[in-house]
């Protein structure tokens, strides 16, 4: 009756029930006339409104803190794992998925590291130190370039096979010998402020099945990968939740450079530049900021494009809609040093002594403490959540996300609390209003008992003289 004469309909499709959809979906409302409205149209307080404020914002943002959070504990780990390596090395190093073609991962590299392959004993057999410069470098003083560099590598160190396939490097020895990986202590490598192994991921602790680092390291000439035509849904909807508008926004023909695919992204007629900029900042981390004010909030509906050849959407390769938000569920410790803890990389690499002797041995404890001070390295932080970008330690940045939820709590109960007394005082005058007096009622009730009393009293004196003067007349 609410809605005419015949029942309307709630519809809604959980969250991931579409192909790249990583948000919650609108409750839609069909109506017996046939319109379709979002419930949250039109809401704008009562339980209703603040269940849909606490799915749609207060949790989500939560959820892309903790994301943040678990994905730099993560990176953090890796860090130190990567700087390490176990003892005796490891026959095989293989990375993680980088979402980059091979020339686009290995570009934009600085200092330098060394690769080396190991015997049992922790010798180096063959080696080749990398100096990279940008958009090349050399490998024992033979210069080579991304397109070049893994052939040079092999050419270069005998009893090595470094490969490159769905976005993963992988170094394998042969001859039943180790890999390990040490950067140089002065001028150690760096991308996107990340190691060689590290930015790989070549010896993580901590693995995941997606994409957790979204500060990719490309430029605006890095080649993005996804073919022309491929599409994206974006959902631009207001500070309520409510929907705007939805976009699809197709790959652009051309070039393939990162610049292009922002300018498109940004374009007001083909792209989504009406509600909102897209931008990359140095470290190939990609942004939304939403027009307006307040601004446009950005979501993923749907996300049919595939990068070449890692096979991750935009969406998952930039961190996009809520992508951020279903990080912390993805983590886990390597399964082989799970089941057996001797995999851990607790030593490094040492290549300052002799030849001959050993670089690597048991009794090097440097990983173990680079992994227990991994909580006070200061890292970058991104947006998340509400809150702006910022450079903090894991411990630090815990407890302050922690603390921004208890103030929320407080605040929220805070709102509660005054709501309910305010609700008391409005129920009391009304009712005081509006209520009955029991006393003052019965006092009136015999205030007009008395009067009646009395008024049937002159009515009866007045009939007795009425009788008595007809009396005499007969």
């Amino acid at each position: 009756l609410l809605v005419g004469n015949s029942a309307g309909k709630l519809e809604y499709n959980r969250a991931g029930a579409v192909s790249g959809t990583t948000n919650f979906n609108d409750i839609m409302v069909h109506e017996p006339s046939g319109s379709v409205r979002s419930l949250n149209e039109g809401l704008v307080s009562g339980e209703l409104k603040g269940l849909l404020q606490l799915r749609d914002v207060d949790t989500a943002q939560a959820a892309e803190q903790l994301g943040e959070l678990t994905a730099k504990l993560a990176d953090e780990l890796n860090r130190a794992h990567n700087a390490s390596t176990a003892f005796p090395a490891p026959s095989v190093l293989e990375g993680r998925n980088t979402g980059m073609s091979e020339i686009t991962a290995l570009s934009g590299f600085t200092g330098t590291t060394t690769i080396a392959v190991v015997n049992a004993a922790g010798v180096i057999q063959n080696s080749a130190e990398i100096v990279f410069n940008g958009g090349t470098m050399t490998v024992n003083g033979v210069a080579a370039t991304p397109a070049t560099f893994l052939s040079v590598l092999n050419a270069q160190v005998p009893g090595l096979n470094a490969s490159f396939a769905d976005g993963k490097l992988k170094l394998e020895a042969t001859g039943g010998n180790g890999v390990a990986i040490a950067d140089d202590a002065t001028t150690p490598s760096s991308k996107a402020g990340r190691g060689f192994s590290h930015f790989f991921g070549l010896n993580d602790l901590v693995s995941t099945s997606g994409v957790s680092n979204y500060e990719t390291g490309m430029t605006g000439a890095s080649q993005h990968g996804f073919a022309p035509g491929q599409t994206v849904s974006f959902r631009f909807s207001d500070s309520n939740g409510v929907k705007i508008r939805d976009i699809e926004v197709a790959m652009p023909a051309g070039g393939g450079t990162m610049t292009e695919l922002l300018a498109h992204l940004n374009d007001p007629v083909n792209g989504a530049g009406r509600h909102g900029t897209f931008s990359m900042n140095a470290h190939g981390e990609v942004t939304f900021t939403g027009r307006g004010s307040p601004p446009a909030q950005m979501s993923v509906v749907n996300d049919r494009t595939s990068q070449t050849p890692s096979g991750v959407s935009m969406s998952q390769l930039f961190g996009l809609g809520g992508t951020r938000t279903a990080r912390s569920g993805s983590f886990e410790v390597r399964s082989d040093i799970v089941s057996n803890p001797s995999n851990l990389a607790l030593g490094r690499l040492d290549l300052t002594v002799p030849a001959g002797s050993p670089a690597l041995s048991a009794a090097n404890g440097d990983g173990a403490r680079l992994l227990a001070g991994a909580g006070d390295f200061s890292t970058r932080f991104g947006a998340a959540g509400g809150v702006s970008g910022t450079t903090s330690t894991l411990s630090r940045y815990a407890s302050d996300m922690a603390g921004t939820i208890g103030a929320k709590s407080n605040l929220t109960k805070s709102a509660a609390s005054g709501a309910s007394a305010l609700l008391n005082e409005a129920s009391s005058r009304r009712s005081s209003f509006e209520g009955v007096n029991l006393e003052e009622e019965l006092v009136l009730m015999t205030t007009y008992q008395q009067a009646f009393n009395a008024s049937a009293r002159l009515i009866q004196a007045a009939s007795d003289m009425y009788d008595t003067l007809f009396g005499m007349v007969r």
